[in-house]
């Protein structure tokens, strides 16, 4: 099974804007889920002052003030789409959730290294473990966005171990970890997106954009991706997946305008 005390780097950005705060997980910068991991750590062994020496660092950054210039972008476009599944949280392995129990002996074997060793857990939406435990999303393969299962087939191919095991199908459905949603929430923001209607919108669907620092931002646009909310009830969970590009624009050059 994935092994629960490694935090995968998974490559991605997450922006949450809690007015008047600004709070951004950088791609391929874990620091703000692996502080998240240590406060968690600290309260289940009981450290209460060392959970609240944590989340005093977490508060300092989420206080910090938006950027110099976060008012010069703009968004050009912006794709949205929900994602409806089913969720369960494993606590013991040895005695997994009824929802998931007829594929657990597979998923157990499916998320181990080709050399036998457990994967690491790929985290939770916006964190490395939710209190409920490790939690797993279970929806049918075919409802999934086109892109997502166009890029699973693709790493089935060509990809490490670890990409390639990040969804695992068993007769027809897809299990993997909330974290891979944030992983791919690109791919499933454009669910609804028609190829060549826009270039802005076909931009938003290439995942590079994101994973990749050099063209996640330039000077002149920049592109993000954040959740726009989630609603569970019981096991039925719905995210809303939201991916967008902005542009920047350059302030007046007030100097060469005065007489």
């Amino acid at each position: 099974m994935y092994l629960p005390i490694l935090l995968l780097l998974l490559g991605f950005q997450a922006v949450a804007e809690l007015s008047p705060q600004h709070f951004e997980i950088n791609i391929g910068d874990d620091s703000i889920l692996e502080l998240m991991r240590q406060i968690g750590a600290a309260q289940k062994s009981g450290d209460h002052e060392l959970a609240s020496q944590l989340k005093e660092q977490l508060n300092a950054i989420r206080s910090e003030p938006l950027p110099a210039d976060h008012d010069q972008w703009s968004v050009e476009c912006t794709a949205s789409a929900y994602v409806d599944a089913e969720i369960v949280a494993v606590n013991d392995p040895a005695n997994p959730p009824k929802e998931i129990a007829w594929a657990f002996s597979f998923l157990d074997e499916y998320w181990r290294t080709d050399d036998g060793e457990d994967l690491p857990y790929p985290g939770d939406f916006d964190r490395f473990k939710h209190p409920d435990g490790f939690r797993i999303l279970r929806v049918d393969y075919d409802a999934l966005p086109a892109g997502v299962r166009r890029w699973r087939e693709e790493e089935m191919e060509t990809a490490e171990e670890m990409d390639r095991k990040l969804i695992a199908v068993l007769d027809g459905v897809a299990f993997f970890a909330p974290g891979v949603v944030t992983y791919l929430m690109p791919l499933f923001a454009t669910a609804d997106v028609v190829s060549g209607n826009s270039a802005c919108e076909d931009e938003l669907m290439d995942l590079s954009n994101y994973h990749d620092p050099v063209q996640r931002r330039t000077d002149s646009a920049r592109f993000v991706f954040r959740y726009g909310g989630r609603s569970q009830v019981g096991n039925s969970i719905r995210v809303q997946t939201v991916a967008q590009k902005e542009v920047k624009h350059q302030k007046a050059n007030s100097e060469k305008d005065e007489l």
